[in-house]
């Protein structure tokens, strides 16, 4: 058996990607321990960020240029965490290890060495069992967040805190003025400004203009806009907490 072998990482939502998420570590340590217990050399690794396991395997941009990779360097043995690395779909499972052995890889997942390495109908039985298992947690695990969200939103709307649409807030990006606070004060503190030409409020533009003269930072007047936004839905909220407390 060839010890050269390839990893191969994927993570479905862009929440779990970056350097403080666990998904692509808790991979990464999988496939390292066992290639090292069983003597592989990890040669190198892809990592697909962000890609649903339903996509066809063939239109993951890392999982093609592995096999170009392998292909170049006659690696024939790619490593899994999971057959759910693979796809979390039985169709693309199946389909995927087909074409794969068809050229002649081995799929090795960690979790479970025997699920892509013999093709009798034992073996296919038990891989398109997990594949059914992978998928059935998949869609159950989506439902309950769903209904966790749904509970959240309701309950927040109740507390007034809500987003641009006026439907309760419930995770999702935070706004900009919580993310930036100093950048929204001063935002508001330009918007208290009269223009002296109009004798009205500064506008948008003079807001962002004044931003990179006077501060140096470079603001469009559409975020101006977004942050004022925010600032009025946040005091709203703001006053519907003392009303309930009241």
């Amino acid at each position: 058996m060839d010890k050269n072998v390839c990893a191969y990482y994927r993570t479905s939502s862009n929440t779990n990607v970056g350097n403080d998420k666990d998904s692509k570590k808790r991979q990464q340590h999988s496939v390292r321990t066992y290639a090292q217990s069983k003597g592989l050399n990890v040669v190198n690794e892809f990592y697909d960020k962000g890609v649903s396991g339903t996509l066809d395997v063939l239109n993951r941009p890392s999982f093609m240029e592995m096999l170009n990779y392998c292909e170049e360097n006659k690696v024939s043995t790619i490593v899994f965490e999971s057959a759910c690395r693979m796809s979390r779909d039985l169709i693309t499972m199946e389909t995927g290890f087909q074409y794969l052995t068809s050229l002649g890889y081995k799929l090795i997942s960690v979790s479970n060495p025997d699920t892509f390495i013999e093709d009798t109908p034992t073996s296919t039985m038990i891989r398109q069992v997990l594949g059914v298992i992978s998928q059935f947690e998949k869609s159950n695990l989506v439902k309950k967040l769903q209904v966790a969200r749904d509970r959240k939103s309701k309950l927040n709307k109740s507390k007034g805190i809500i987003d641009r649409n006026g439907n309760g807030k419930c995770a999702g990006k935070k706004r900009l003025s919580e993310k930036h606070p100093e950048l929204a004060k001063l935002v508001v503190n330009y918007r208290k400004m009269i223009d002296t030409k109009t004798h009205k409020p500064l506008s948008y533009r003079k807001i962002s203009a004044r931003l990179k003269e006077e501060n140096n930072m470079i603001v469009s007047h559409n975020t101006v806009h977004r942050i004022l936004d925010d600032v009025v839905l946040m005091k709203r909220e703001e006053r519907n907490r003392k009303r309930r407390k009241i």
